[in-house]
């Protein structure tokens, strides 16, 4: 019987401690149970999603604090731009709505100026009862999430509310398991992952995991790896980098690296692009890990996670800071197309329109400099920035 204590991050919305002696088989459940409830359950009762209304009408922000208090969130109100600027830049919310004529500094002057500070801080969503095309393109050029006319249905309100605060969760809950992970990887050295008692730890992880000798050869993978890679166990185990399939290289990549961690400890955790079971581009975090096995030996644990559709891609931040012309939405609408999703995936993520994706897909082209008539994939030049 092995003695350990496992605790998770402080950082964390929850922990896992076990006490010694324990049964590594009750680590392994204790260990998934903890990640299927943080990463698929409803947000915790005490999380109150904030919501910043900027509206110079009285009535309108009267009608939205009726409608949102009663759902629960933390409400924040400004009579114009340059008040909302300051209690969006004060108290980050994690949605905004904005009207778009207003004295002092209209909505378009306060997407440009939040604009300034960086990508995007939370979804805004414009609610306009004016019909002026050029005014409301302008609005999407800024990186509007989408475009509520007035007079709003009430249940309209709250639906996009839901849906929006829904994603701020969950990225606070993949926040947290991403610190779990890492914290896990680091304390992993002290299991023997070579016996039956490690395996079932491995497999009780809901994400992809894998263990690798020091000369980069798979030794061990779990279920949800293979899923995810659509190879089964045989097509991986003892097997290194040249003997896979070019685009499930990633499990073998970084070797060098991989050797400084047993040699050195630590965690080691970065971005990558892969190739799901179905051909698509996924952006993952993959965390390293010195780990023992039976033999004493020591070997490599890698425990990869998916932010896609998460909203923390450094590919974003690299878009944006290179091409400074591009708005928040278009370096969005960009991180997705990148990934693989078709024009229809993406309107559905973001919640705008088709007509809107295929708007910001042409003024890509034009900012990434690609000519009208060149047969040349937008998704192909995404993939080669780096």
């Amino acid at each position: 019987m092995t003695n350990l204590m496992l605790t998770c991050p402080a950082s964390c919305c929850c922990n896992i401690k076990v006490f010694q002696p324990f049964d590594t088989k009750s680590i392994a459940s204790a260990v998934s149970s903890f990640f299927l409830e943080s990463m698929m359950t409803k947000p915790k009762p005490q999380y109150k999603s904030k919501i910043l209304v900027i509206d110079d009408d009285p009535e309108i922000r009267k009608l939205m604090a009726t409608v949102l208090e009663e759902e629960g969130y933390e409400l924040f109100f400004a009579g114009n731009g340059q008040e909302g600027l300051e209690k969006a830049l004060q108290t980050p919310p994690d949605l905004i709505f904005l009207d778009v004529r207003m004295p002092v500094l209209d909505g378009i002057g306060f997407l440009k100026a939040l604009n300034k500070r960086g990508p995007a801080l939370c979804p805004v969503l414009v609610i306009s009862g004016h019909e002026d095309e050029l005014l409301l393109n302008e609005c999407f050029d800024q990186g509007i999430f989408s475009l509520i006319h007035k007079p709003f249905n009430v249940k309209e309100i709250i639906a996009v509310s839901r849906r929006f605060t829904r994603v701020a969760a969950l990225r606070n809950q993949l926040s947290c398991n991403l610190d779990t992970v890492a914290s896990l990887s680091q304390q992993a050295s002290l299991l023997g992952l070579g016996n039956q008692d490690g395996q079932h730890l491995i497999e009780a992880l809901p994400f992809p995991v894998f263990v690798k000798d020091r000369k980069g050869m798979l030794i061990q993978v779990n279920k949800a790896l293979e899923e995810f890679t659509g190879l089964g166990r045989d097509a991986l185990l003892g097997k290194t980098g040249e003997e896979i399939s070019r685009d499930k290289q990633f499990l073998t990549n970084h070797h060098r690296d991989e050797l400084t961690v047993i040699e050195g400890g630590g965690v080691l955790c970065h971005e990558q692009m892969v190739k799901d079971s179905h051909g698509k581009q996924q952006e993952v975090v993959v965390c390293r890990s010195a780990v023992s096995m039976d033999n004493e030996q020591a070997a490599v644990l890698g425990i990869m996670i998916n932010i896609s559709e998460f909203g923390f891609s450094s590919f974003k931040r690299m878009l944006a800071t290179r091409y400074p012309d591009l708005s928040a939405r278009e370096c969005e609408v960009a991180n997705l197309v990148r990934v693989g999703m078709s024009n229809k995936e993406v309107a559905g993520l973001l919640n705008i329109a088709l007509c809107t994706v295929e708007y910001h897909r042409a003024n890509l082209r034009e900012k990434l400099g690609l000519k009208k008539g060149d047969c040349v994939n937008l998704s192909t030049v995404l993939l080669a920035l780096k």
